[in-house]
C-alpha cells in the first residue's frame, strides 16, 4: 500500500493565529482566515496543481501554452 505524503502541509506548522469563521456570521470557507493563509502557500498551492494534473482533470495545450479544465468547453 504506498503511504501518501502530506509533507506539503508542514507549512501549516507556522501559521500564525487565524481565525476560521466569522464571528456573528454564517460559516464560509471563503472568509476564513486561516484556510486563505494555507492556500497561499506555494508548496500548498504546487502539491494541488500536481495533484490536478496526475489526475487528469486539467491538460496542457502545447499549441497555446495554457493549462485548462479537462473539461472546459470554451464557454
Amino acid at each position: 500500500m504506498k503511504k501518501l505524503d502530506y509533507s506539503f502541509l508542514e507549512c501549516a506548522r507556522t501559521m500564525p493565529p487565524l481565525r476560521h469563521s466569522v464571528p456573528g456570521k454564517e460559516y464560509d470557507v471563503r472568509r476564513s482566515e486561516a484556510a486563505a493563509w494555507i492556500a497561499s502557500r506555494p508548496e500548498v498551492i504546487q502539491k494541488i496543481f500536481n495533484m490536478a494534473q496526475n489526475n487528469r482533470v486539467i491538460r496542457y495545450d502545447p499549441g497555446t501554452g495554457k493549462w485548462q479544465g479537462a473539461d472546459y468547453s470554451g464557454n
